[in-house]
């Protein structure tokens, strides 16, 4: 035998993913700087780090989702919820954008306003919906150990 086997109690197991979880989040962040460091100090187009930019969101957005659906322990946004964090990320949104390039011509809104106001609104709804399924699964879960 090459191995010595070993027995997972739960403490390990959630230890060994605390960690895991910890380490994830370590490397998005590198990456994300990274990523921040090529666009504004090096100056390298935005076409030049899409590899970076597409490996960091899946990185992201695959962690959330997973966590959101079968983890079923972050939280399920209420209505007033979903707005006043949609429009906290909006208002960043804007104000960073109008401090980078400056207020926007009228005839520009689809290239400016829409994704402003759509992008953090398509977030927070693949948000709710993501936890709520998440959430919908477990009671599930539960009720099919308390049925057995």
């Amino acid at each position: 035998m090459l191995f010595k086997p070993m027995a997972l109690d739960e403490r390990t197991r959630f230890n060994t993913r605390y960690a895991a979880a910890i380490w994830l989040g370590v490397t998005q962040v590198l990456l994300a700087g990274v990523v921040f460091y090529r666009l504004y100090v090096l100056g390298q187009p935005d076409e030049q780090i899409r590899d970076f930019q597409a490996v960091l969101a899946i990185s992201i957005f695959g962690y959330l989702g997973l966590q959101l659906f079968m983890g079923g322990v972050m939280p399920i946004l209420t209505w007033k919820g979903a707005f006043v964090a949609w429009a906290a990320l909006a208002i960043a949104i804007a104000a960073g954008s109008i401090t980078i390039h400056g207020w926007p011509q009228a005839s520009e809104w689809t290239s400016t306003w829409l994704p402003g106001l759509l992008g953090p609104a398509l977030l927070i709804s693949a948000y709710a919906l993501i936890a709520w399924l998440g959430q919908r699964r477990i009671e599930r879960h539960i009720e099919n150990i308390g049925a057995d």
